[in-house]
């Protein structure tokens, strides 16, 4: 009963995720660009295809080489955009999430006894460097998150380019009124991003449970 509320509460945490990143997305595409989009849509059907899988060897290897794709793609085109640092939060997400499916899917093939398939061998030889690795790097990730919005709060409430809010000269009143229609998404948009960091961090940590449970 434990063991499905937990994979109940991943699941949930990923798409809730996923969701509030799309809709972010929708309402501050400049603030949510497609790389960053995509990272999160596969997070979360990798998530769900790791608890879905049964500690399947195909699906985990599938889960990291998504993962890993996802990540490399989830950067391109961010160097010097003002929110690279959130791409590469989300692509490090799926780094972390690959790491995971490889560590329980060394856990599988190295288990001594042919042991039922699923989650929780993770501490089988060779297999703990790469399960410390996937908790660590769950830590990690957390942290840069953290600090990310203690530093950049600020950064998703900014007036765009070109606005009266930021001093610039709108020429006509169509021009205006998009700027301000566009202001108006902004705090719509912020608590998207809270809640999707926050489902974010449930289900990473949930993640990292899974793979070091004895």
């Amino acid at each position: 009963m434990l063991h499905a509320a937990v994979l109940l509460l991943m699941i949930g945490s990923a798409i809730t995720a996923a969701a509030c990143c799309l809709a972010a997305g929708g309402v501050m595409p400049r603030a949510v660009p497609w790389q960053a989009r995509q990272s999160a849509v596969v997070m979360a059907l990798g998530m769900i295809a790791l608890c879905a899988g049964g500690g399947d060897a195909r699906v985990l290897l599938l889960i990291a080489v998504a993962g890993i794709a996802s990540a490399m793609l989830g950067v391109v085109g961010t160097r010097g955009r003002p929110h690279a640092d959130a791409c590469f939060h989300r692509a490090l997400g799926c780094v972390v999430m690959a790491v995971c499916a490889l560590a329980m899917l060394g856990a599988r093939s190295g288990a001594p006894d042919p042991a039922p398939a699923g989650f929780g061998h993770a501490g089988h030889g060779a297999v703990v460097p790469m399960s410390v690795a996937a908790a660590i790097g769950v830590a990690a990730l957390l942290g840069l998150m953290v600090l990310a919005r203690v530093r950049h709060r600020g950064d998703v409430g900014s007036p765009v380019s070109g606005s009266p809010v930021s001093g610039g000269a709108v020429s006509g009143g169509v021009a205006a009124g998009s700027a301000l229609v566009r202001l108006r998404g902004v705090p719509r948009g912020r608590i998207l991003l809270e809640a999707e960091g926050a489902a974010m961090a449930v289900s990473l940590v949930v993640m990292a449970v899974m793979v070091l449970a004895p």
